[in-house]
Order: C-alpha cells, then sequence, then structure tokens
C-alpha cells in the first residue's frame, strides 16, 4: 500500500477541485481585506493628495474671478491639507512602518527648533518640507495598489485635460487661470512688461533656451500654473510608471507614457527628460543591483557636477551653468552655513537646491535627507529597488540643477506617496487590489472523504 493510501491522503493529481466562491462570498472577503490592509481610507488619501496636487489652480481661479487670494491664504490651504493628511494617519492608526518617516520630521523639527534658538531666529522651511515627505508617505503606507494607481490616473487626466486647454487655446487658459496676476499677486513675481498673455513669466523662455520642439509660443505650465512643477510631475509619473509597471494594466501604461511625451514636448524640462530616458535603463538595471546602491547617487552626482563645472566653464542657464552655480555656493559655505546658523539666507539659494538644504536645516539636515531617501524602502524587492534608486536620481539630480521645487507639495505628496505605498507590510494575505480568487483554499479532506478516496 502506498503512503497516500496508507494515510487515507489523496495523491495531488486525485484531489477535488476546489469549491467555487459565491459573489456574496468575493464581497465579504474583499472587505476583510480592505480593513486589514486599512483600504477602508482609499478615497480620503486620494482626495488629499489630489487637493495637494491642484490646490494652486484652484486658488488662481478664485483670484481669477473675483475672490483676491493672498500669500497668507496660500499658506493656510497647504498647512490645512496637511494637517488633513495627519488626521487620516491618525484615524488609520499609527504603525510600525510610520517609524522612518516619523523619525525623519522629528529630526527636523527638532533641527529647526535649534537653529531658531540659536540662531535668534525663527525658520521651518525644511521642517515644512519634510513634513510633506513624512505625511504623505505614512499615507501612501496606508494606500492599496488600486487606489495609488486610481490616484496617479485621476491626477494625470486632470493635468492632461487642462494641459490640452493651454496648447489648444492659450488665451483661454489664461484667462481661466490668469497665472501671471496671480504669483505676482501670492509670490511678488512680476510679469514681464512686454508680455500680456498673462502666463507665469518664466513659462515665456527666452531665446537659445533647451527645447525639444516648439510646439506651442511658451513652455506649458497646465493645472501647476508654472513650468518646474509640469516637467516634475512627468518625472514622478515615470517614477510610477518603472516602479508598478507589471502591476499596470495596458491601457494605464499607454496613457502615463502618452501624457509623459506630450508634457517634455510642450514643457521643455531637461530633469523630466533626464529622469524619463533614465527610466528604461533603471528598470532593468537595479534588480541586479545591491539594495543600497542609492546611497551612491548623490555623492556621484556632486562629482559630476564638479567635473562638468570645470571641465565646461558656463554662466548660462543650461546644465553646464547650474552645476556650475551649485559647486560655486557649496564651496563658499562656511562653518557658520554648514550649522545651520545663517537659516535667513536660505532663501537666497531658492535655484540651488543642495545650497538651500544646508542652509536652511545645517549638514546634519543633508544627511538625514540622503539617508531616509536611499534606505527607507532598500529592499531585496525588483519593485522597491526601482524605486528607490529613481527617487534618489530624481531628488539628488534636481537639487544639482534646479532649487526647492522637489519638496513642492503639487508633485512631492504624489512622489512620497509612492515611496511610502511600496514599503507596505507585506505580511497581510489579502491582496485587495487584484482581482480576487474565485476559489477557496484548498481544504483537507474530512475522514469521510479520505477512506472514500482511497477505496477507489
Amino acid at each position: 500500500m502506498n503512503r497516500h493510501a496508507r494515510l487515507g491522503r489523496p495523491p495531488s493529481a486525485a484531489r477535488p477541485p476546489a469549491p467555487q466562491l459565491s459573489r456574496d462570498q468575493l464581497r465579504f472577503h474583499k472587505r476583510a481585506a480592505d480593513v486589514l490592509n486599512g483600504s477602508q481610507f482609499n478615497w480620503p488619501i486620494i482626495l488629499i493628495t489630489l487637493a495637494g496636487v491642484g490646490y494652486n489652480a484652484a486658488l488662481a481661479f478664485l483670484n481669477a474671478h473675483g475672490s483676491s487670494v493672498s500669500l497668507s491664504l496660500v499658506i493656510t490651504t497647504e498647512v490645512l491639507i496637511l494637517v488633513a493628511a495627519a488626521l487620516i494617519v491618525l484615524a488609520a492608526g499609527m504603525q510600525p512602518r510610520d517609524g522612518p518617516p516619523a523619525l525623519l520630521f522629528t529630526c527636523f523639527l527638532v533641527i529647526a527648533l535649534l537653529i531658531s534658538v540659536f540662531g535668534d531666529t525663527w525658520f521651518i522651511g525644511m521642517a515644512r518640507n519634510v513634513a510633506i515627505i513624512a505625511l504623505f508617505a505614512m499615507l501612501g503606507a496606508r494606500l492599496g495598489s488600486a487606489g495609488l494607481k486610481r490616484c496617479f490616473f485621476l491626477a494625470g487626466l486632470i493635468v492632461g485635460a487642462v494641459l490640452l486647454l493651454e496648447i489648444i487655446s492659450v488665451d483661454q487658459y489664461a484667462s481661466v487661470f490668469q497665472p501671471g496676476p496671480y504669483f505676482e499677486q501670492t509670490r511678488g513675481i512680476g510679469t514681464a512688461e512686454y508680455d500680456e498673455s498673462g502666463l507665469f513669466a518664466p513659462a515665456l523662455g527666452f531665446e537659445g533656451r533647451f527645447s525639444i520642439f516648439t510646439i506651442t509660443g511658451h513652455r506649458t505650465a497646465s493645472l501647476f500654473l508654472e513650468q518646474v512643477s509640469l516637467g516634475n510631475f512627468a518625472a514622478v509619473t515615470s517614477i510610477f510608471l518603472v516602479s508598478k509597471w507589471q502591476d499596470l494594466a495596458r491601457w494605464q501604461r499607454i496613457f502615463s507614457i502618452a501624457l509623459i511625451t506630450i508634457i517634455l514636448l510642450t514643457t521643455n524640462s531637461r530633469a523630466g527628460l533626464a529622469i524619463t530616458l533614465a527610466a528604461p535603463v533603471v528598470y532593468h538595471v537595479a534588480p541586479k543591483l545591491h539594495r543600497y546602491t542609492a546611497l551612491l547617487v548623490m555623492p556621484v552626482v556632486l562629482l559630476i557636477a564638479w567635473v562638468i563645472a570645470n571641465a565646461i566653464p558656463s554662466t548660462g542657464d543650461d546644465l553646464p551653468g547650474r552645476m556650475a552655480v551649485t559647486i560655486r555656493n557649496l564651496s563658499t559655505l562656511d562653518l557658520q552655513s554648514l550649522a545651520g546658523l545663517k537659516a535667513l539666507s536660505a532663501d537666497e539659494f531658492a535655484d540651488s537646491g543642495y545650497t538651500y538644504v544646508i542652509y536652511a536645516s545645517s549638514i546634519l539636515g543633508l544627511l538625514g535627507l540622503w539617508l531616509f531617501i536611499c534606505t527607507a524602502i532598500a529592499a531585496p524587492n525588483k519593485e522597491r529597488l526601482r524605486c528607490s534608486l529613481l527617487t534618489s536620481l530624481y531628488v539628488f539630480g534636481n537639487l544639482s540643477v534646479s532649487g526647492t521645487s522637489v519638496f513642492s507639495i503639487k508633485t512631492a505628496a504624489l512622489l512620497w506617496l509612492l515611496v511610502g505605498h511600496m514599503w507596505r507590510d507585506d505580511a497581510v494575505k489579502f491582496d485587495t487590489d487584484r482581482a480576487p480568487s474565485d476559489t477557496l483554499p484548498r481544504a483537507r479532506p474530512g475522514v469521510a472523504q479520505r477512506r472514500r478516496l482511497a477505496s477507489n
């Protein structure tokens, strides 16, 4: 007698088919999984993220149509968004995976307090930036894959619709949002004297500025009203595509690629183009690298910037010129700057990211940010390796040629929502985001069934 017959256990080939689940049973398991995964908060998380992406456009619309908007209202709106994000985190309950972002924010809050005490000033600029990172990372850890994909699709749909309006009719776009007057009223950025379009002045570009194709007479800005954030949105969407490629439906891949292409062709973003071109390479290479390879990104970027700045002297608004500014500013740092005791001067380096971070939070702030970004989601997992490496390239590459744009809630909300989602607890057995299985797990046969199968 063979072993299966002796134990009354059927061989695998003789096992009965698993029972089919009814529709009600499927719904029950789906609801149970939602509770385990925190997916009952999906829509609040999606809505608060979309509010971060689009609140500036909403305020500009109000300002253009009779309701005067001031800088204080802009700040208040952003604070309310962050408070709402914190309330969602608390309502969902604190979890062990909240440790890294919570620690990061605590460190920057302590640094801000020390700078305020010893620098005899009140400066919380980087603490606010890190609050965006921490809170949306925590929200992402509570968002299922289906919710994340829905959030990126809705953001892309809105950005694409406004971009289409801008391409078809610049005059209509300008009349709806009036970006120029809005930024002049809330940020003090004046409009160009020769321009009557009502657009944000830097979006008009200048002769000799980098461009792929000249499709429109200006650099498009879509929902963000300024071109830098639109380019960053394309880069963040590229990071999302690389990180979640295998989980995305074909239609969402095609939609996202088409949107990224249109953005890059119309906004002429150097940083966005660089990240987009790097994305396919990272997709294939990252899984073969060590989990902490991302730690090398910042030193390598600074080394490349130093080599380019010395090999190709430039003072223009091109890649060598931007990197030369970064290296020149870093070379002027003194002990007080490194200690964060000149925080009030940080805004003078709004176009020089590394220098801004050091002035605003000391050298310890830059090192803390570097360690968090490069290690928070590092794991021997293909998706997380891709996300970690491309996020590091995006942040630290941008800081070498740009300023504080990577910290803007308009695009940072989506990026850190994605990063937070990538470290979701793998212990949950249910996957609420895939089509639920239509069968129950195979059950061990009962005594009577084993005897009947053995006799057969």
